[in-house]
């Protein structure tokens, strides 16, 4: 009998989850799919690097949705069965809230496997395979998108012009440059040719500029400067590019657990970076583990839940997983400024999470 339960209880939450988990990654990689399909129309990206950039998007989203899928697989199932009344009838049988566990348990531990997978194995291949298109996609662009006789803006704060562009080898005559990312200084560069290059190495774009001058302007208009050249390389990294994915890119995210553990080894401990990377290692842990609280405390929540609750058990899981991510984010911040112990740091929120959960399953334990 216990047997029969407990598979009826598992099945019960398998199409919660899997909705969940469909409609949450949908919503987020909507977005995304918008900014995509924009550059596809206006800067010719192909429709096989938009799929890729989005195949590559799925394990960073996966990580934060999975935990709310997770939460919400156990609350509406037993919002479910406490709406129609088999919660008593269990209760009735004899059946206790601890011997109704052990399916939400396997089912929140196959879930923290399945977030921890991604976390240590796929977010960080799917972070630097983003990084390493989003360049060959910024490369293409650049060559492709820039046309002779008109005011390029594809790279945020620079614009070129060139008077001709060679279709054969992409040399250019007649250069004018206006570059603004310094917060200082507006730089106007005027050269008689110049090249495109790349540099794949550092994934970064290289415009080789020779007889020509630079008019170095203060944004406060107050000094100014000439530096006449012959040769002049202006050096765009990926992140000037496409700074509209610079929060997929940052090295840390790239990283293995081997990798993280080796870069700690490097750097001073209590600088910022080394908080950094710890808040980083510590977080392919502690996120997975929240999935395994999640799914225990959906079972007493959605006991709370009373007749037509299912909407409101929605709208409690996210609350609580807001909650969660606020919680996480101060945390992050604190331990990220050295003001909190970076492992402390990351693992406060699974604190709290661990303590409610384990509050309200005492309490639904009583009543049933």
């Amino acid at each position: 009998m216990k047997k029969i339960i407990n598979i009826y209880i598992f099945k019960e939450m398998i199409p919660n989850f899997t909705t969940s988990l469909i409609v949450f990654t949908f919503i987020v990689l909507a977005g995304r799919i918008l900014q995509l399909t924009e550059w596809m129309v206006n800067h010719g990206i192909r429709l096989s690097q938009v799929l890729l950039i989005t195949l590559y998007t799925l394990p960073y989203v996966l990580f934060f949705t999975l935990p709310m899928a997770t939460l919400l697989a156990s609350l509406i199932a037993f919002s479910r069965l406490n709406e129609d009344n088999e919660i008593i009838d269990l209760k009735s049988s004899g059946i206790s809230l601890y011997q109704i566990l052990p399916p939400v348990v396997t089912f929140s531990i196959i879930s923290y496997l399945f977030a921890s997978l991604i976390a240590i194995y796929l977010l960080p291949v799917g972070n630097y395979s983003m990084a390493r298109l989003l360049f060959e996609v910024a490369k293409s662009n650049i060559s492709i998108g820039i046309k002779q006789g008109i005011f390029n803006d594809s790279i945020p704060n620079i614009v070129l012009y060139a008077n001709h562009i060679s279709d054969r080898d992409r040399s250019m005559e007649g250069v004018f440059i206006f570059d603004e990312r310094d917060p200082d200084l507006s730089n106007t560069i005027i050269a008689r040719q110049g090249r495109i290059s790349s540099n794949p190495k550092q994934m970064s774009i290289n415009l080789h500029l020779t007889n020509g001058s630079v008019f170095m302007v203060s944004k406060e208009l107050d000094t100014s400067r000439i530096l006449r050249f012959k040769s002049y390389d202006l050096n765009i990294g990926l992140s000037d590019i496409m700074k509209r994915f610079s929060s997929r890119m940052k090295g840390e995210r790239e990283m293995s657990i081997f990798e993280l553990k080796d870069q700690l080894k490097k750097i001073k401990k209590g600088t910022v970076r080394h908080n950094i990377l710890t808040l980083e290692l510590w977080r392919k842990f502690s996120i997975p583990f929240a999935c395994l609280l999640l799914g225990l405390i959906g079972l007493p929540l959605g006991l709370m839940m009373t007749a037509k609750g299912r909407s409101w058990g929605i709208a409690l899981s996210i609350v609580i997983f807001v909650i969660y991510y606020i919680l996480l984010s101060a945390t992050d911040s604190l331990g990220e400024t050295g003001k909190l112990n970076p492992f402390l740091a990351i693992w406060i929120p699974n604190m709290v999470l661990g303590v409610t959960t384990f509050i309200l399953l005492w309490r639904a334990a009583r009543d049933i």
